[in-house]
């Protein structure tokens, strides 16, 4: 019983130590969405601006067949288009970065938690234990106790059955000595009557 109180108030100290954190993590959570959206806004734009660089690039390079210098105005376009996807490589990384740190950020997090939890889950574990012990040898006891109520039992029933044994031999022992009693005053009677 005692056991169960400790883990009762070890559970009622973990919520009420936890209920301004709830807030907190809440707060920390809602600016994590907001970064990994912002960050997820960021790749989506790159990829935007990537597509579209291509687009020009082909448009353009359609465009360069019917100049003079097509080669020069293909480098010129391709140099443009490889300039895009630098910035858009850039702007696709920063966004990555971002997600990254968040992921680090709620890992630190989860373990931090984990670690400020653990004085309590040990606590109930030992708890936990202690009760799984105490109800093992609650039962052992209980089983030796059946085992010695079964012995006393089946020596109570042997005790019993000696004793009805005893009085049946005795019954019979009465019975067989009636009888010749009976049998010896037959013949007594018989001797008597013959002369």
């Amino acid at each position: 019983m005692e056991h169960r109180s400790l883990s009762v108030v070890a559970g009622l100290i973990a919520c009420c130590l936890a209920t301004p954190a709830l807030a907190d993590d809440a707060a920390r959570e809602a600016d994590w969405n907001a970064r990994l959206e912002r960050a997820g806004a960021l790749k989506a734009e790159a990829v935007k601006r990537q597509q579209a660089a291509d687009a020009e690039y082909e448009a353009e390079r359609l465009a360069c067949q019917k100049k003079f210098l097509v080669n020069s105005c293909i480098d010129k376009a391709r140099d443009k288009q490889v300039e895009v996807r630098r910035a858009t490589r850039a702007q696709e990384l920063e966004g990555t970065l971002q997600e990254r740190e968040v992921r680090r950020e709620r890992f630190a997090a989860k373990e931090a938690q984990r670690a400020a939890e653990a004085p309590v889950r040990d606590a109930e574990r030992a708890t936990r234990v202690d009760e799984v012990e105490a109800r093992r040898v609650a039962d052992e006891a209980r089983r030796e106790q059946a085992r010695e109520d079964k012995a006393l039992k089946a020596d109570e029933g042997a005790r019993a059955k000696a004793e009805r044994e005893a009085a049946h031999r005795r019954k019979v022992e009465a019975h067989d000595a009636e009888r010749a009693k009976r049998k010896a005053e037959a013949d007594a009677r018989a001797g008597e009557k013959q002369p």
